[in-house]
């Protein structure tokens, strides 16, 4: 390959810091994009990452989205957002489908103990006296220890009396994802220190209302406020979140309204195109981009 411009995803992996060396001795163009915050704390690992290539003349993007917009400076990064999975088509039917009542909760995650499936089965026990509600657990069933896992929560569903709301929908085709989100009304990803989450930016496009952690990466592709984030350390506040989406019909239509214009505002295609033309000719037309 004789490529015009080398992306790299960050430079804290040897691979990645050995496909930047050999693109800066061989005088290609080199960008550097990561998942780390846009405005990083000053003197942090970030910050100092970015600065020193800032100097040498080689730019940073981020998957991430600020959480207010401002002047780039040293350290910082230019936000470039993940795009729609989804076909336009698709997406126009996709928003604006009907509720389903009682409301169908999602979740797409690994079986990891991070992602916070345990915490979320708690949450939605202290709603179940008083709410309707379904939950679907969607990950990779591939080793013995998923098996396990999955076997795990179905016994704490049961213990907390969720048994019979819950099914688990595995081992899906990216293809065959979209039906899956269409299927439900609201994805909750309580995972801790998630990079670049992008089961709630796919969801927010299939119409979906979306909560997630405060801390995750890809949290401002949503709407601002405490109505569609939480602590996914307290259960507590994961339920506060969820009860104000499924009390009534109309507030959960809100919440499904406010995800779909936040994503539709923040990672179209051509605010997307945008940015790329303000890169400049040679970031934007390359011959062959490899990462």
């Amino acid at each position: 390959m004789d490529p015009d411009v080398v992306i790299v995803r960050g430079v804290t992996r040897w691979f990645c810091r050995i496909a930047a060396l050999c693109a800066i001795l061989q005088g290609r163009k080199l960008v550097i994009y990561d998942q780390e915050d846009a405005k990083p704390r000053p003197w942090s690992g970030t910050w100092m990452r970015r600065a020193v290539f800032g100097w040498l003349g080689i730019p940073h993007f981020t998957s991430r989205l600020p959480s207010n917009p401002g002047t780039a400076g040293a350290g910082n990064a230019m936000p470039l957002p993940f795009g729609s999975p989804f076909a336009p088509i698709q997406i126009a039917k996709l928003h604006g489908r009907p509720l389903h009542w009682p409301p169908r909760i999602l979740m797409v995650a690994k079986y990891r103990e991070r992602k916070g499936h345990s915490l979320l089965l708690r949450a939605l026990a202290s709603l179940s006296a008083s709410r309707p509600f379904s939950l679907t657990f969607c990950g990779e069933e591939a080793t013995q220890s998923d098996t396990a896992f999955c076997q795990a929560l179905g016994k704490e569903a049961q213990a907390l009396g969720l048994a019979d709301r819950l099914r688990f929908q595995n081992n899906m085709a990216h293809d065959g994802m979209i039906s899956v989100y269409a299927d439900h009304d609201i994805l909750i990803l309580p995972s801790r220190t998630e990079p670049a989450a992008v089961s709630p930016i796919e969801a927010a496009w299939a119409g979906c209302a979306v909560l997630m952690s405060r801390d995750s990466g890809t949290r401002h592709y949503l709407p601002a406020g405490p109505e569609f984030d939480f602590d996914p350390d307290d259960p507590q506040d994961i339920a506060r979140a969820v009860a104000g989406l499924i009390a009534r019909p109309e507030d959960l239509q809100l919440a499904r309204d406010a995800c779909f214009a936040r994503i539709s505002s923040v990672a179209n295609d051509g605010a997307i195109l945008r940015l790329f033309e303000t890169f400049g000719p040679d970031a934007v037309r390359p011959r062959e981009v490899m990462g």
